[in-house]
Formats: C-alpha cells, structure tokens, sequence
C-alpha cells in the first residue's frame, strides 16, 4: 500500500492528531494502554456483498485504532428463518455477535481493547449493527454504534415474509413443504448453486432473507424495543447520519438528467406505498403526494417532480426510520447516560460521475471515512481526489475516531 502522508496540522513525530503522547514504535506510550476498536459491518444487501473489500488500514493509522472487518452468512444461508423443531434463524446476525466474542478473548494480543469497541455499519450494514444494540446476547461487547444510511426500522430492515420464500425454493426443489423439518433437511441435501439460482420475485424496498423477530436474537419488534426496553438500547452512545440523496438507485441516469413526468413519479410512489402499508393505500399515496410536490410553482417541471419523488423515497426508505432511531435513543434514561450524535453528510466528490444536481448520494461517504482521498489507490473507491477532498477525509476520519475514542 502507498504510504500515508499525514497533514502535519494533526500529526508531529510526538502526538496523535488530539495531543495524546505516541511511543517511539508508533504505539501509546503507556505499555498498558489499549487501542480503540472499530469493527465495520458491510451493507449493500443481505444478500450479498464482503467485508473483504473495505480496507481499514488508513483509518487505523491516521486514527491510532484497530480497524476490523467481518463477513456473516447472506440470503437463506445467513437468514433461512426460524422454523418450528429444525432451526433458529437469523445465522447471520448471529455470526456477527460470535464475531464480538472473538474479539473479547483475542483482540488484547494485539493490542486492542476489548472494553472500548465500537460497531459502524452502512446501509442493510447499519441496520444489522441497530439489531445489535437491541439483543441481550451482545451486553458487554462493544460499548458504541454508528449507524450510516440505514436503520432497524427501514421497510427492508426484517425480512418478514421470509417463510413463503423458503417454501417457495423448497418447491422448486423438489422438496416437501408441509413438515418444516423435513423442509429445512431436503434443503440442506440440495446443491449450493441449485438454491441460489431459484427465481424469487421480491417487492421492490423489501427483502426475502433478512433478519427476522425470533424472540431471541432479535427480541421483538425493534420500535418497541427501542421504546420500552431501554436497558439494552441505552448501554451504548449512538452517532447516526444520512447523505442528501437516499435512493438514488430508482433512476435511470437519462432520467437524471430530464426529470420524470407525472405518471412515472406516480408509478414510483404508488409501488413505494403499496409494498410499505397494508391499510389505507390510496389516502397515504394523495398524501406523500401532496406533501411533496411544491404548489407554490404553476408548473411542474419534470426535474422538480424527479427532486421531489428522490426526497419521498429517500425519507420513507433511510431518512425518516434513522431519525426516528435517534428520536428513541435521544429519549433513553440510562444510568450510563448515553449520547447521541447526528450527522448529514453533503459534500458531492467532484469526480464522482454522479449528477452535481442531485446532491450527495447514498454511500459517498465511504471513500472519505475509509481515507481514500488519502492514498494513490484504496480497494475499490474512486482514485480522483481534490487537496481539499483529501482535508475533508482527515476531518472525517477525526470524527469517527474520536467518537470510537471517547463518545
């Protein structure tokens, strides 16, 4: 890896970048001092994507931490929900907090500290880090979260329809779907490739396989849980935050350039509201309409209706559950009296090929908390970087380790 030019602003041969003495090998100077620890949970899905790509080695060494990355089972292989005498469900969750039992036993021999880690997650991966603040089986191993673009309580953060798909790749497969054991057991005879290449027709925002409410990992529904049993949801400080732009996957780059017309912005919305409720569809479509369109133009524009239809989708998808997260955290009364931190990320990478229209989108925060714009190359963010950009990821990066550090 490229060497890392550090800006002398925060660093000297002496002190971290907030003034805490360094020893001569790099380390703290106090021999029975501990470094932080940060520990990444990938998103993009539940059904695939690795933490093999996500490189902490900058953010480790600008920050003085250790950076940690994971991978957990995915699709019915992490998330095959739990079934009456033939299995529990949510392995991957569950492959997640064995993951933080690893680093309690073993993370001292390399000089972290186990009692001061902290969990960061982005999109479907911060979703999966607020279901690790709500279980009982994770108390005592981290002590902070960061939740990126995402929550417990997005439309695709429980996969609550779970059961049919499996049944459904049962029957594809040639297996009984009566008797759920012997369900679970004919799956288990069957070809990796042959389960992972049944068709599965998913609504748009939802998710097949996904954490499920078991009663155990997943103790019961995550609002209520936030709400009323703050015993768990309170142990931990909480920094969240969003981007400008949520959903910025839902168009196509023509239309993100001329717009969309009435009935594209309807088609959009109505499916949003459609696979979201179950009571009520067309009173809540009118609404979300109303509230977002901007009647104080004659006309409606084809771009002003795209920015519009963005901003619904974005806050019913990421924004609205993040905030509602931070609501419930702001509002625990704990002994250890928690904090809670939001952020919103705005800057838009100046040679990101996204619109400079739109706004910042859904993950270009990565590249600067992972310190991209600080090395010639770094896994596979963007390699073109502004002097400023590169300012920006050091800022960043300051934020996250200090929030690690100290809360």
């Amino acid at each position: 890896m490229t060497p890392i030019s550090f800006n002398k602003k925060y660093y000297n041969e002496n002190k971290d970048p907030i003034g805490h003495p360094f020893g001569q090998d790099g380390g703290p100077r106090n021999a029975k001092s501990r470094i932080p620890v940060m520990v990444f949970i990938h998103g993009e899905s539940y059904d695939w994507n690795s933490g093999n790509p996500y490189d902490g080695s900058v953010i480790a060494s600008l920050g003085n931490i250790i950076v940690i990355t994971i991978n957990f089972r995915l699709g019915i292989f992490g998330f095959l929900p739990a079934v009456e005498g033939s299995s529990r469900g949510n392995y991957g969750i569950m492959d997640q907090v064995a993951a933080l039992h690893w680093i309690q036993e073993n993370i001292a021999e390399f000089g972290g500290d186990p009692k001061n880690v902290t969990i960061f997650g982005h999109g479907h991966g911060a979703a999966c880090v607020n279901l690790l603040m709500l279980t009982p089986l994770t108390k005592g191993l981290f002590q902070r979260a960061i939740m990126q673009s995402g929550s417990a309580l997005s439309p695709w953060a429980i996969a609550r329809n779970s059961l049919a798909y499996t049944r459904q790749i049962a029957k594809s497969l040639k297996c009984p779907t009566e008797d759920s054991a012997v369900l679970v057991e004919c799956l288990r005879q069957r070809p990796v490739q042959d389960i992972l290449a049944v068709p599965l027709s998913v609504p748009d925002h939802l998710s097949a396989f996904g954490p499920t409410i078991d009663g155990v990992v997943v103790p019961g529904e995550p609002a209520d849980v936030m709400e009323k049993h703050t015993d768990f949801f309170g142990q931990y400080d909480l920094m969240f935050g969003i981007t400008r732009i949520e959903s910025y996957d839902q168009f196509s780059s023509q239309e993100d350039k001329s717009g969309i017309d009435v009935l594209r912005r309807d088609r959009l919305l109505r499916t949003l509201v459609r696979n979201l409720f179950t009571y009520h569809l067309q009173e809540i479509f009118l609404t979300v309409v109303n509230e977002y369109t901007d009647w104080s133009k004659p006309d409606q524009h084809p771009i002003n209706i795209l920015d519009s239809t963005t901003d619904a989708m974005s806050d019913a998808l990421v924004i609205a559950p993040l905030v509602r997260t931070g609501n419930f955290h702001s509002r625990v009364r704990h002994p250890r009296d928690p904090k809670t931190y939001q952020y919103v990320f705005t800057h838009q990478t100046e040679e990101a090929g996204y619109s400079q229209r739109m706004g910042t989108v859904h993950g270009e925060d990565l590249p600067y908390i992972f310190g991209a714009p600080l090395v010639n190359s770094l896994s596979h963010f963007s390699r073109n970087f502004t002097k400023s950009e590169s300012s920006l990821s050091e800022t960043v990066i300051l934020f996250w380790t200090n929030f690690a550090k100290y809360g």
